[in-house]
């Protein structure tokens, strides 16, 4: 059970007691592993000291997995560390459990209330009992967080695994973070994002309810985790890199070495998450055999006469615009040919490249119709729509 502490006092003002902080760091410490039901995956206490006398003290479930409950508290100093609001905190805590079994939720409550209180019980006497050792812990407390992050990770792992749900959301895209110096993978970091993103989108793997991907990458599998998904369209998953093989590696080497590290962060949100394993493997195999010099498809339109691609190749780097091209193939003949568009920065490529419209005699390519697109156009100086000739892009003529 992960703890989130957070404190008001209303007489002060304040909003941060440091002995409460520690009290959280205390209790993650030999709690955040541990599962206890799968209704709430954290319980938030709010301690409210000088609470006025018409105060309504929350207690609710929060984002549906979160136990949110508000209690009284008498706290006596919320600059200064001292074992005696680090206590009065950690004793409260039984009532907090106490009160999380009496919070409604729509499903059934599977909340082990038994098993947390002898789980608080036990490490009661492991907790600072004196101002100095409260000040010993504090001076650690950095390393324990380190540690309470990667557990922290771990059973978000967990409780994603046992907790399986039904894919409904596409995957749009994914990003790669690292815990190197700044532009330690670069291009490849940007080069395999754009790549994946592309393919992942086009293969419509799914995801319970997220729509992105983001990939953490560090020299261990701790490091790596010492970052979590703050908000619900996004998701985080792991991976490691040999940072002193990959400075001693060519080019070549360098980008197999992040190339295979994404792979392994895409296998593992797979398995815990299951995802649609075979759809990604068909991806990796795809990037695997035809390395990153991959011509892709941005989008398409047909009608019962042709098919119109929108087609690009990621850059070597995101200060670089693509080169995007339209690639008319004629159903009947069987005639294709190819023009170019534009050069446009993939990111803002949507503001350009919206809708595709197959008329009669003409493809037309049009920009979102939205103010933020017109500005973006305007800034780089670009038409809001583009027009072909069927007959000119197949046959090089306009008749």
């Amino acid at each position: 059970m992960r703890f989130l502490i957070e404190y008001k006092d209303f007489s002060t003002k304040e909003e941060i007691n440091k002995s409460l902080s520690i009290l959280d760091t205390f209790l993650n410490e030999h709690l955040i592993g541990d599962f206890h039901g799968q209704t709430f995956e954290s319980i938030l206490i709010r301690f409210i000291n000088n609470a006025p006398p018409k105060k309504k003290f929350k207690l609710k479930s929060l984002y549906k997995i979160i136990a949110e409950v508000e209690i009284k508290g008498n706290f006596t100093n919320n600059m200064k560390l001292n074992i005696t609001d680090f206590q009065h905190g950690l004793l409260k805590v039984i009532d907090v459990i106490n009160m999380v079994s009496q919070i409604e939720v729509k499903e059934e409550m599977d909340f082990n209330k038994d098993k947390l209180l002898n789980s608080i019980n036990t490490i009661i006497s492991k907790a600072p009992q004196t101002n100095e050792e409260l000040k010993s812990y504090a001076k650690k407390e950095n390393k324990i967080k380190y540690v309470n992050t990667v557990k922290r990770v771990d059973s978000l792992i967990y409780f994603s695994k046992i907790n399986r749900r039904p894919l409904l959301k596409r995957i749009i895209g994914v990003r790669l973070y690292d815990h190197f110096e700044k532009n330690t993978l670069a291009p490849y970091d940007y080069i395999y994002s754009q790549l994946f993103s592309n393919l992942l989108r086009r293969a419509e793997v799914k995801s319970p309810d997220y729509e992105e991907i983001y990939f953490s990458i560090g020299e261990t599998m701790e490091q790596a985790k010492q970052s979590i998904a703050i908000d619900e369209f996004f998701k985080y998953t792991y991976s490691t890199l040999n940072l002193s093989e990959y400075n001693q590696a060519d080019d070549k080497g360098k980008a197999n070495m992040v190339f295979h590290s994404m792979c392994e962060g895409l296998r593992m949100i797979a398995d815990f998450d299951h995802l649609e394993l075979e759809k990604i493997e068909s991806v990796i195999e795809y990037i695997d055999k035809n390395g990153i010099d991959i011509e892709l498809i941005y989008s398409t339109a047909q009608n019962n006469n042709y098919l119109a691609e929108v087609m690009y190749k990621v850059p070597q780097s995101y200060l670089t615009k693509a080169e995007f091209k339209l690639r008319l193939t004629d159903f009947k003949t069987n005639s294709t040919g190819i023009r170019t568009i534009d050069k446009l920065d993939i990111y803002y490529a949507p503001y350009s490249i919206g809708k595709i419209q197959l008329k009669k005699n003409e493809i037309v390519i049009k920009g979102r119709n939205s103010l933020r697109a017109e500005v973006s156009r305007e800034i780089d100086k670009l038409p809001s729509e583009y027009r072909f000739n069927i007959n000119e892009i197949l046959y090089g003529h306009d008749t």
